[in-house]
């Protein structure tokens, strides 16, 4: 909650200080400043052997978590203990225009695209290439997943066959085998 306050804070000063005019490519819709809601959650990956069927049944079903580590933004299998009440690592603040900004809370920094399909964390300053927007929401056995578009980029964010980096690929059609490694869930949230 304080990343979201702080966060929160950050924002109403910097759009009073904002200067006339458009401060991004034409291309883009103007991008909002204020925050409409915030959860502390845990970013979720159901992974290539989502296989359709209840995964708290299916040894085969391994959901992965997204962390940084020493060698940057990757995927973690959700130790069994964990599953049903893990620790969220992020604060997911929602704009006003329906994008979101995802913080890592151990650090308060914000995940990053950068160049090619990599990603990081950085400091929070709002720029398009820590804005995420939702596409192609759904409920898959009860569960609401999305994937998550990076604004500059325009990749979704991704996991691999198994642990390892997270990174940008092209957004995947729903029901396509690239898209379950981009099925996005919130977990834990606090």
């Amino acid at each position: 909650m304080l990343a979201g306050g702080g966060l929160a804070f950050y924002l109403s000063s910097a759009h009073s200080q904002a200067p006339a005019g458009p401060r991004h490519p034409a291309r883009h819709a103007p991008l909002a400043v204020k925050v409409s809601s915030v959860a502390t959650v845990g970013l979720i990956d159901f992974g290539p052997y989502d296989d359709g069927d209840a995964w708290q049944n299916d040894s085969d079903d391994r959901p992965m978590m997204l962390l940084s580590s020493g060698a940057g933004i990757g995927f973690a299998r959700v130790p069994g203990s964990q599953i049903a009440s893990g620790t969220p690592e992020w604060t997911a603040d929602q704009m006003t225009d329906g994008g979101d900004i995802f913080i890592y809370v151990p650090t308060n920094q914000c995940l990053t695209a950068t160049a090619g399909d990599g990603l990081t964390l950085s400091h929070c300053d709002l720029a398009l290439n820590q804005r995420w927007r939702p596409v192609n929401s759904q409920v898959v056995l009860t569960e609401p997943i999305v994937q998550y578009s990076n604004v500059q980029a325009g990749g979704c964010l991704t996991a691999g066959r198994g642990p390892g980096p997270a990174r940008l690929t092209t957004c995947a059609r729903p029901g396509s085998a690239r898209f379950k490694t981009q099925e996005v869930a919130f977990w834990w949230s606090a």
